[in-house]
């Protein structure tokens, strides 16, 4: 009997150590895996960031064309006086300024009755309230 004791006891112990090695094991991934989670999420956040300074520079570039170009027709006596009769919405002498008016066609006129019945209305008033979600959060 007593060397039947003694294999349980080997039993239990290499049992009990071979439990212990494996959660040891299971917490060790379970932290490797919610680390390289957590670095995924940085990466995301990264690269949305690269893009946003790509664009940015995208348009200081294009702003920065076209104040090189404004520049350079500095000295351009036509280029001025076509910015000065934009810039100040005047005519020359002997033009004629024309102003066309769209007329409202029936289907406007039907859309905007639907007022709070439209689907439109009711994806833009969802669409602000969870930007004011969002922007209080």
């Amino acid at each position: 009997m007593d060397s039947n004791r003694k294999g349980n006891r080997e039993f239990f112990n290499n049992d009990l150590l071979f439990r212990t090695v494996g959660v040891i094991f299971l917490v060790i991934i379970l932290v490797l895996v919610v680390a390289d989670y957590r670095i995924y999420q940085k990466k995301q956040q990264l690269a949305a960031r690269i893009e946003t300074y790509k664009s940015q520079i995208e348009n200081i570039q294009k702003s920065s064309q076209t104040l090189k170009d404004e520049i350079s027709n500095a000295d351009n006596v036509d280029y001025l006086e076509k910015l000065a009769y934009e810039q100040l919405n005047q005519t020359r002498p002997g033009e004629t300024e024309y102003i066309f008016v769209k007329p409202e066609t029936e289907t406007e006129t039907t859309s905007g009755s639907e007022g709070f019945w439209s689907t439109k209305f009711w994806f833009s008033w969802l669409g602000q309230s969870w930007s004011w979600i969002k922007n209080r959060f």
